[in-house]
C-alpha cells in the first residue's frame, strides 16, 4: 500500500471529489487509495455507466465546472457536454495522479475506527474479502449515489406500464411514440422533459410545488431591454450582488420575496411552472434550468400535486390519471447518499436521517464531525459545486497534513448545532447550503486564499489557485463578457424566445407598387432541431381599400456554433429552400430601446435590406420588429411589421 512512514488515506468515490482529493492529498504528501465499484473514473460523468443522458451538458458554464489549477481549452464549448467532462477528468488525472493509486471494481462493505487508525473491508470484482488500515478516510462517494424514491410513492408494482429512474434515461429514443409522465420538479426533470419533447407522444409532468426554469444564457439586467445576456453563473454567482462576505444561512420571508420577485424579473413574469396552486412569494424559490422547458410547455398542461399512486395515477388533489402498459412514468425524485459501510454506531453520531435528501447528515461545514477524528466527507451536501469541493478538500488536505488547523471542539459543536438548525427549519428551501459564493468565501478563508478581488466580480475557481489566478481563464471570460456586449448570446436568445410562439402583427407597406395595411397572426413552431417554421396569415387592406388573403412562410435555423440566425425561403413541401437572409446582431449601443439586427437579400435586381429590433422583457421577447427597405425596377417600398405575442391563459 505504502511505506510504513507515509501516511495514507482512503478514499471513497472515483468521482469530482474523489478525484479532487485524492490530488490534494497528495501534493501534501499523504498517499491516497481510491475505491470505485465502477470499473473507471467520473463518477455521474463516467461515460460507461452512463448515469446521465446522451445531451445532457453542465448546468454552469465551463469556467465554474473546472478546477483551478487545470483549465479547460478556449476551444471548448461554454457548457461541455458528459463525454467532455469525462475527458477533462481523464487528463487530469493522467496529470496529477499515478495509476497505482485506483481500486476499480471494488464494494467497499465496512469502515471501522480503533487506536487511532481506521480500517477499510473491500471485496473485489472476484469477490475476495480484504481488508487495509489506514490514517484517514475521505467519504467522497457523492451526493448523488443512489437514486431516491420518496416514501409517499407506494405500490409501484401495481403500475402495468414501464418505470424508471430518471438515472436510467438516456435519449429520447426511449420514449419514442409513449406517452410520458414525469414526476417532479428537479433539474433532471424539466431537462428530461425538455429532451423528449420531439418524440414523446405525450407529456405529462406531475409537480410537487412550483418553480422556476432559467435558461443557460440569462439577461445580467433583467428589466433592461439591451441588457447583455450571459451564462447563468456569470450573472449569478457575483462578489457585487453580496451585503456580506459570509455565508447567508438563514433567509425570512422578505428575502424569499425579493428572489422570487427577481426570477419573475429573469423569466419576464411569464412561466406557468411558478403560477401554480401552491405560489407564494414568500416561499422559498425553487429554480431550474433547461433551455428549452419553458418554451415547450407554452400551451402545455402542468398537474401540480404528488402522485399517492398507480394504476391508475391517484394523485393527492383528488386527480385521477388512468394509465396502460404502453405508458412510461419516468420518477425524477432525486438522489440520496449512500452510507452502508458505516456501522450503526458511525451513522447516529452523524445523526443521519435515511430518506432526508435535504440535510441527511449532520457535520461541521458539510465536512467534519468532532467525535470521528482523521474523517472528511467531501462533496457530500446536497448542490455541491466543483469551486466549493476543491476548496473542501483543500481544506482538508491540510488540516490532515497539519498545515493547517484543526477546529477546535467548540467551534465543531456550534457548527452542528447550526446544521441542526439548518435542517429543521421550515419551509426548507431548495438546498441547505445555497449560498454558494458565501460558502466559496467561508472555505477560502479557511484555508488561507484571498477572496476575489473588486476587479474581478464573477467567481471562478481560478481566482483561488495556489499559484494566483490563470491569467488567460481570465482574459477569456472577460472576452466574453466584452463579446455579449457586441451581441454575441443574443441570437440564441431570440430563437430559444421564438420556439413554440405565436403573435399578432401589424404591418404597413408604404411605396410602390402600392401602400396598405395588414393585420394577422403569426407563429414559430418546431420542425426539426434547431430549425423552426414561420406561419403568417393576414389580411390586406390596399389603399384603394381592396381587402386580399394573405400567407407567408419562412424557416428559421440556429447555428449554435456560429451564434447565427438564418432565415431561408420555403418549398412547398414546408422544407428548407434557398436563403434569404443571416441575421447580424449589433452592439448594444446601437439603440438603448431593443438589439438591432441586419439582413440582405438580392433578389434578381431587387434588394432587400432588412432590420430587425428585438426587445426583451428579462429572458423573452416582448415584443419584435422587422423593416424591409426594398430597392428595385419595379419595387420602392418600406414594409414595416410590429409583433406582440398572444398571451397563453
Amino acid at each position: 500500500m505504502t511505506n510504513s512512514s507515509q501516511k495514507c488515506v482512503a478514499i471513497i468515490g472515483a468521482g469530482v471529489s474523489g478525484l479532487i482529493s485524492a490530488v490534494n492529498m497528495y501534493k501534501v504528501g499523504i498517499q491516497p487509495i481510491v475505491f470505485e465499484q465502477a470499473s473507471n473514473i467520473g463518477g455521474i460523468w463516467n461515460i460507461d455507466i452512463k448515469p446521465c443522458w446522451n445531451s445532457m451538458t453542465t448546468n454552469i458554464s465551463k469556467f465554474s465546472t473546472t478546477l483551478s489549477d487545470f483549465s479547460w481549452s478556449k476551444n471548448m464549448s461554454i457548457f461541455p457536454n458528459q463525454r467532455d467532462v469525462y475527458q477533462y477528468l481523464s487528463n487530469y488525472v493522467q496529470q496529477s495522479l499515478p495509476n497505482n493509486i485506483f481500486r476499480f471494481n471494488t464494494q467497499v462493505l465496512n469502515i471501522t475506527y480503533f487506536n487511532h487508525k481506521w480500517t477499510v473491508e473491500y471485496s473485489t470484482k472476484l469477490n475476495n474479502k480484504l481488508s487495509e488500515q489506514y490514517d484517514f478516510v475521505i467519504v467522497a462517494s457523492g451526493f448523488c449515489n443512489c437514486s431516491y424514491i420518496p416514501k409517499n410513492i407506494i405500490d409501484h408494482s401495481s403500475f402495468q406500464g414501464t418505470l424508471i429512474h430518471s438515472s436510467n434515461y438516456h435519449s429520447p429514443e426511449q420514449v419514442y411514440n409513449k406517452r410520458v409522465i414525469i414526476v417532479g420538479a428537479s433539474i433532471s426533470a424539466v431537462q428530461i422533459a425538455a429532451d423528449m419533447a420531439t418524440t414523446a407522444k405525450h407529456i405529462i409532468h406531475i409537480v410537487p410545488h412550483s418553480f422556476w426554469s432559467l435558461p443557460r444564457f440569462i439577461p445580467l439586467i433583467p428589466n433592461d431591454p439591451v441588457s447583455p445576456f450571459l451564462p447563468i453563473d456569470f450573472v449569478l454567482f457575483r462578489q457585487s450582488k453580496r451585503i456580506s462576505k459570509e455565508e447567508i444561512l438563514f433567509r425570512n420571508k422578505d428575502d424569499y420575496k425579493k428572489l422570487n420577485q427577481y426570477y419573475r424579473l429573469i423569466t419576464g413574469n411569464n412561466q406557468k411552472s411558478f403560477y401554480l396552486i401552491d405560489n407564494d412569494d414568500e416561499k422559498p424559490p425553487y429554480m431550474t434550468i433547461s433551455d428549452m422547458y419553458a418554451e415547450w410547455n407554452r400551451a402545455a398542461p402542468l398537474i401540480n400535486e404528488r402522485p399517492d399512486w398507480i394504476l391508475s395515477l391517484i394523485l393527492n388533489n383528488g386527480m385521477t390519471i388512468e394509465t396502460s402498459s404502453n405508458d412510461i412514468l419516468i420518477l425524477c425524485t432525486g438522489y440520496q447518499p449512500c452510507f452502508d459501510f458505516f456501522s450503526k454506531d458511525i451513522l447516529e453520531q452523524l445523526s443521519y436521517i435515511p430518506h432526508d435528501t435535504f440535510c441527511p447528515i449532520i457535520l461541521y461545514r458539510c465536512t467534519f464531525h468532532p467525535s470521528l477524528p482523521n474523517l472528511a466527507f467531501i462533496g457530500m451536501q446536497r448542490g455541491p459545486l466543483w469551486p466549493i469541493i476543491e476548496l473542501q478538500s483543500r481544506w482538508v488536505a491540510g488540516i490532515f497534513s497539519g498545515l493547517l488547523s484543526t477546529p477546535s471542539i467548540i467551534q465543531q459543536q456550534i457548527g452542528l448545532n447550526m446544521e441542526r438548525r439548518i435542517r429543521d427549519q421550515q419551509p426548507r428551501p431548495q438546498y441547505p447550503h445555497g449560498d454558494f459564493v458565501g460558502i466559496i468565501n467561508d472555505l477560502a478563508k479557511e484555508i488561507l486564499v484571498t477572496t476575489s478581488s473588486d476587479t474581478n466580480d464573477i467567481v471562478i475557481p481560478t481566482q483561488y489557485r495556489i499559484n494566483g489566478p490563470d491569467q488567460s481563464v481570465i482574459d477569456e471570460m472577460n472576452s466574453i463578457c466584452e463579446e455579449a456586449n457586441n451581441g454575441r448570446f443574443i441570437a440564441g436568445a431570440v430563437f430559444r424566445s421564438l420556439h413554440e410562439s405565436k403573435w399578432t402583427f401589424e404591418r404597413t407597406l408604404k411605396g410602390k407598387p402600392s401602400d396598405g395595411i395588414v393585420h394577422g397572426q403569426a407563429q414559430f413552431n418546431f420542425s426539426q432541431q434547431n430549425e423552426l417554421i414561420y406561419k403568417e396569415q393576414g389580411k390586406l387592406i390596399l389603399s384603394s381599400q381592396e381587402i386580399l388573403d394573405i400567407t407567408q412562410k419562412y424557416i428559421y435555423i440556429y447555428d449554435e456554433n456560429k451564434d447565427l440566425i438564418t432565415v431561408y425561403f420555403v418549398d412547398n413541401n414546408d422544407k428548407r429552400s434557398s436563403i434569404f437572409h443571416t441575421i447580424s446582431f449589433q452592439s448594444k449601443q446601437s439603440s438603448n430601446i431593443g438589439w438591432i439586427a441586419y439582413g440582405e437579400h438580392l433578389c434578381n435586381q431587387d434588394h432587400y435590406f432588412i432590420s430587425y429590433l428585438f426587445i426583451f422583457n428579462g429572458i423573452n421577447l416582448s415584443q419584435f420588429e422587422i423593416t424591409y427597405t426594398v430597392k428595385g425596377p419595379a419595387k420602392d417600398y418600406i414594409s414595416k411589421t410590429i409583433f406582440q405575442p398572444i398571451k397563453i391563459e
